[in-house]
């Protein structure tokens, strides 16, 4: 009881401070503004941070934009401008709603695979996306698969925090929804998230699973 106690308080506090690293970048994209953010600001903002020593095992931190689907020429043109000249949007399911694109995402070097996904595409990612930007608070996905880890199906996890246009939400759940403009996101491993405290729980097994069924996916 009391290792399940302890490697509970631990896994959580790992989590809080991931959420801390989502705000910093939620805190940089508002301080440039969002239209004033670019690869390149993001890129240095990245490095001020140590992200290995500070937030150990996460894979980064990244940015997503909602994107109208009215607007998606004109804003993969504008992606493109930025530095990224084969900037492209990619899906992992059809769909005819709006993208919510992974626009930035660093150190890219391990997560180049990951830039131009519209996480609208899938089930899980689209779930928590949609609970962070409606309940304005960070929200942990489902288990699913990172593309930039699909040898490993399900060990991964999305922590997303909304963005809002005036920066602090909005009272109710329709007018969050309204004012999001994306999210700062962290993409998790949880081999990596739990590769420190696994090897002090010594004899014990860790068993983790989902507390209850994921909100709009039926599941």
């Amino acid at each position: 009881a009391r290792q399940a106690e302890a490697a509970s308080r631990e896994i959580l506090d790992r989590l809080k401070g991931y959420e801390k690293g989502l705000r910093g970048a939620r805190g940089a994209a508002i301080a440039a503004g969002w239209d004033g953010l670019t690869r390149e600001r993001f890129r240095r903002y990245a490095e001020s941070r140590d992200i290995d020593r500070e937030f150990p095992g996460a894979r980064g931190f990244g940015i997503v934009q909602r994107v109208p689907r009215a607007a998606e020429a004109a804003w993969l043109a504008m992606a493109r401008d930025d530095g990224q000249p084969d900037f492209t949007l990619r899906q992992l399911a059809p769909h005819e709603g709006e993208r919510w694109v992974i626009r930035w995402i660093e150190p890219q070097a391990r997560n180049a695979t990951a830039v131009g996904l519209d996480i609208a595409s899938e089930v899980h990612r689209r779930a928590a996306a949609r609970q962070a930007m409606r309940s304005g608070q960070a929200t942990l996905s489902a288990p699913l698969t990172l593309v930039q880890a699909n040898a490993l199906p399900r060990h991964g996890l999305l922590l997303m925090l909304p963005i809002y246009r005036d920066g602090a939400p909005p009272a109710d759940d329709d007018g969050r929804e309204a004012a999001a403009l994306g999210w700062s996101y962290a993409p998790l491993l949880i081999d990596e998230v739990l590769a420190e405290l696994l090897p002090r729980l010594n004899a014990f097994a860790l068993d983790i699973s989902d507390a209850g069924p994921v909100p709009g996916t039926g599941r």
